[in-house]
């Protein structure tokens, strides 16, 4: 298992656009993806369960891969998360 954990700084959190980004980015991988906000988690391959967990600007998230593929898709998340101004920090 993979993870990475980043302070969302959006101004809107994570909403429409970021999420289905996101899904997108997942389902290129086997790995299980997940968005982990306090106790509850989304599957990161939907962007409808993204959307369900209301990340809101300044909160902390994290990202884990488990899978043949985790680092793969860790590093690629890592760096969709800056390009599409989610976080600043890789």
């Amino acid at each position: 298992m993979k993870q990475f954990e980043f302070v969302v700084q959006d101004a809107m959190g994570i909403h429409a656009r970021p999420a289905a980004d996101l899904a997108a980015a997942a389902k290129k991988f086997t790995s299980l993806i997940l968005l982990k906000k306090e106790e509850m988690e989304a599957d990161l391959k939907n962007p409808l369960a993204i959307m369900r967990l209301a990340v809101k600007q300044e909160e902390r998230v994290t990202i884990t891969a488990t899978g043949d593929d985790e680092n793969q898709a860790i590093e690629q998340l890592k760096d969709l998360i800056v390009n599409i101004g989610l976080s600043k920090n890789r």
